[in-house]
């Protein structure tokens, strides 16, 4: 188990607004740090960064140069996909809690318990007060149709990154706000950091072996190590305006997860926030409207927050107002040297589609398994170029969908067309060095399709422990690479080949009558194309390292060798036997403990 981590300057979260750090005398504190990764930035993207690394044993340092996490909503939506890998660092339930579970637009749920659950489901109207007459402009069925063992949520970022945070802290990182990183020097064995904790002014120095940049939109951490980034700029500059109003102009029980609303006095979108009565209206920001340095007064957005509901005498409090940008803006690359990008710092684009801190989740996820295996001696150095070939794919065709989304014309995009949305959550691609066996395309292919090809995440099915405990297919990935097969015999070579190399591999038989796992379904081999005698290896992020689809496996000497041959190329070494691994034990879920 790993040890308690720290959570500095952390108090009152979800209460104070003091975002400015001190400055002080900037006298030298001593030691140094010393940590193998140092992330530097406090946001969702970092502190998840934070959290999926401690998670897998390894000591972390996350510096923020805010003292508090976010107290505004900002990004809101935590997409299935997201939902899974929160679901694997054991944060589903306290999100649960936090947020409300998206759901169909006809589930009573949704009616009944509007505190905990949120209709899927986008409407189009003149005002609130008109919701009567409201179209359906999107039921969001795509994505609450995809099999998995998480339904979506909407948690504020306010709510989320209390949440992370704590939770990092809890399983062994050191999160640090009011903590500024000052300077970074960077060479072939890792990194140098000079950190000025605000409180006080004192720095301090932190070597790291790596560091992640999670240092969002406005960070130089890119610029340092220097990577460029380029991109179609601002595309536009917009207000949201946080306010406080009861539902008494319009019917409180037409809930949405997001309604367009066009009148003369408005034009732009609104929001439920996860707060009782709290909502957000977001325009396009008017310079006719705006003071002469270009801001709202509370009485333009009281205006217009009236002109929203459609009803100039209700009772509304204004509580915040922020101007921003909806940029695109993408990495040339995601890493260099020990330097890695993530989140906004990688791939900014704008919000539509609610895709943005979702996608960096996934490059948290991604980046954090792999650097836990290099920094553990069970994968090589070259496992952590796969980063770079895996997620900026996906972080470039996911700002091209939002932007199509915002309404950027095609042919401004090179003739790009909207994908289908349950491509984007979860059915995107990888082809890198980690995966063997990827058809050729681009990261999001043409059709949906989860059937456990290389390269894609593993498909979703309910299996039960000899226990009667109910698990999912992507219960079983965390920490290891896993062999799943309807045949024992591929069981026995991954157990044998972890025996031989110390390496972190696992094999389970899955079988509708008996093995390690029982498939109430009798559909493990159909869904993922294993047939009888095949195997499929999905590696720690749940995705399919590598497939095998003969009718019968081969013997023990011959499946033993491939799988050492298979294994060693998606880690990136070779794998002699008896190697010396120093993995650390991980946290077991279902079947595994």
């Amino acid at each position: 188990m790993c040890p308690r981590g720290r959570l500095i300057d952390l108090k009152d979260l979800r209460d104070t607004k003091d975002r400015t750090p001190a400055v002080g005398s900037g006298r030298e504190e001593t030691p140094a740090v010393d940590v193998p990764v140092l992330v530097v930035g406090g946001g969702p993207t970092g502190l998840a960064t934070a959290l999926f690394l401690a998670r897998h044993g390894v000591r972390c340092l996350l510096v923020e140069r805010h003292t508090t996490t976010s107290p505004v909503p900002r990004a809101t939506h935590v997409s299935r996909r997201s939902m899974e890998l929160f679901r694997e660092a054991g944060l589903e339930e306290e999100i649960r809690r936090a947020g409300f579970e998206v759901v169909r637009e006809d589930d009573p749920r949704a009616r009944d318990r509007p505190g905990s659950f949120l209709p899927r489901v986008v409407l189009g109207a003149t005002s609130l007060a008109g919701l009567h007459h409201a179209e359906v402009l999107e039921t969001g069925e795509e994505e609450l149709a995809v099999p998995g063992p998480c339904a979506p949520f909407w948690c504020g970022q306010d709510r989320m990154e209390p949440l992370l945070a704590e939770a990092a802290a809890r399983n062994g990182a050191d999160v640090r706000f009011g903590h500024e990183l000052t300077g970074l020097r960077t060479g072939p064995d890792g990194a140098r950091a000079r950190i000025r904790a605000g409180a006080t002014g004192r720095t301090y120095t932190v070597d790291a072996r790596y560091v992640v940049a999670a240092d969002g939109a406005h960070g130089r951490i890119a610029e340092r190590v220097g990577i460029t980034r380029e991109g179609h700029g601002t595309l536009a500059h917009r207000v949201s305006v946080l306010f406080r109003a009861a539902p008494g102009a319009w019917d409180p029980t037409r809930r949405f997860f997001m309604c367009m609303i066009r009148n003369p006095g408005f034009d732009g979108a609104v929001m439920e926030l996860n707060t009782p009565g709290h909502w957000c209206a977001a325009v396009d920001h008017d310079p006719a409207l705006a003071e002469p340095d270009g801001t709202y007064t509370e009485r333009t957005c009281r205006a217009l927050v009236l002109a929203a509901i459609g009803d100039e005498h209700a009772d509304a409090e204004i509580r915040t107002v922020f101007h921003w940008r909806a940029r695109h803006r993408i990495a040339a690359r995601y890493s260099a040297g020990p330097v890695f990008l993530v989140g906004d710092a990688a791939h900014l684009h704008p919000p539509s589609g609610g895709y943005g801190s979702n996608v960096g989740f996934q490059d948290a996820h991604n980046l954090a398994w792999k650097l836990a295996a290099v920094t553990g001696s069970w994968a090589g150095p070259g496992l952590l170029a796969t980063y770079d070939q895996e997620r900026r794919p996906v972080g470039s065709a996911t700002a091209q969908q939002s932007m199509l989304l915002d309404g950027v014309p095609p042919q401004a995009l090179g003739g790009a067309r909207l994908c289908d949305p349950r491509t984007l959550i979860m059915g995107y691609r990888y082809r890198s060095t980690a995966v063997l066996g990827a058809p050729p395309g681009p990261a999001f292919p043409a059709a949906f399709a989860l059937t456990a090809e290389p390269g894609t995440r593993l498909p979703h099915l309910w299996l039960r422990t000899d226990a009667g405990t109910e698990v999912s297919t992507l219960d079983l990935c965390h920490g290891r690479l896993t062999l799943l097969s309807a045949h024992p015999a591929w069981a026995r070579a991954a157990d044998r080949l972890a025996d031989a190399t110390g390496l972190p591999v696992r094999g389970l038989h899955v079988a509708a009558g008996g093995g390690d796992l029982h498939d109430p379904s009798a559909t493990f081999t159909a869904v993922c194309g294993t047939g009888p005698g095949g195997a499929v290896l999905v590696r720690p992020d749940g995705m399919v390292a590598w497939r095998t689809t003969d009718e019968e496996p081969p013997g023990p000497e011959r499946a033993h060798a491939l799988l050492a041959s298979v294994v060693g190329r998606v880690l990136c070494r070779p794998v002699p036997e008896r190697a010396h691994i120093a993995h650390t034990t991980t946290r077991r879920t279902g079947s595994d403990g």
